[in-house]
């Protein structure tokens, strides 16, 4: 079966200038199904996630099934997808859930392949706790 590049090419509006934005954060060019689903998701009356109003068990259920749609692509738990507010924002506060345990003797070890967001939380928190930081 033959890869239609056209067909794909056409769900992503970010395409059609012919450029590819190989720049961009994760996230920035997506299809335009994806688009309409978190425009659609975002001015349908949300709250704070909860039982009690329509708008608490429309946050709730948002989550719910995106936990489930992300478990399901991974093939793990769903309880075990974790969402926040960025790749950076989750990499902090991993470092620093991880840091709280580090001591004289350990070392971190980072790259200068990865993107700052992978390499600035680590070494912060390196720093932080007082550990040795050394880069592959």
């Amino acid at each position: 079966m033959a890869f239609d590049v056209d067909r794909v090419r056409v769900c992503f509006p970010s395409l059609s200038s012919g450029v590819a934005h190989f720049d961009g954060p994760g996230g920035s060019q997506v299809p335009l199904s994806v688009a309409e689903a978190v425009a659609t998701t975002m001015t349908a009356g949300m709250a704070n996630r909860g039982s009690v109003t329509a708008a608490e068990q429309r946050a709730e259920g948002v989550v719910v099934e995106a936990r489930r749609a992300v478990a399901d692509l991974l093939g793990v738990t769903p309880d075990g997808v974790v969402f926040g507010r960025s790749m950076t924002q989750n990499t902090y506060d991993l470092s620093r859930a991880l840091a709280a345990q580090w001591g004289p003797g350990d070392e971190v070890v980072v790259t200068r392949l990865d993107h700052d967001a992978n390499v600035r939380p680590w070494v912060q928190a390196a720093h932080a706790a007082g550990v040795t930081v050394r880069c592959a």
